[in-house]
């Protein structure tokens, strides 16, 4: 047994095999802060879609090139992106991943 897993195991496993109120917190954080991580990733990820998006659609008026305008845009669609995968399951891309990684998570 490698002496640094060994080590951890004895914390996360409380070393007889019990789970006790301990461990079970520490599971329901862990997995708080995957689908964080999962909701996170996919509100880049509409961000990134959302801004190449604005930047091929072609401006149809001389009003659109105002200064401030691309600060202004970039921050809408950070906001979106973060509504979207905040409400419900978002996109669904977060609970895809969540699945994928729920159990490939290390303790």
């Amino acid at each position: 047994m490698d002496k640094v897993t060994g080590a951890s195991l004895q914390t996360a496993g409380s070393a007889g095999g019990k789970t006790g109120a301990a461990g079970t917190d520490a599971a329901v954080a862990r997995d708080k802060k995957l689908r964080k991580a999962c909701a996170d990733f996919e509100a880049v990820m509409t961000y990134q879609m959302l801004k190449t998006m604005r930047r091929t659609a072609p401006s149809l008026t001389s009003i659109t090139k105002y200064p401030g305008k691309e600060t202004y845009d970039m921050m809408m669609d950070q906001k979106v992106a973060e509504e979207l995968s905040r409400r419900g399951k978002g996109l669904g891309i977060q609970d895809l991943l969540y699945r994928q990684l729920k159990g490939k998570v290390a303790p």
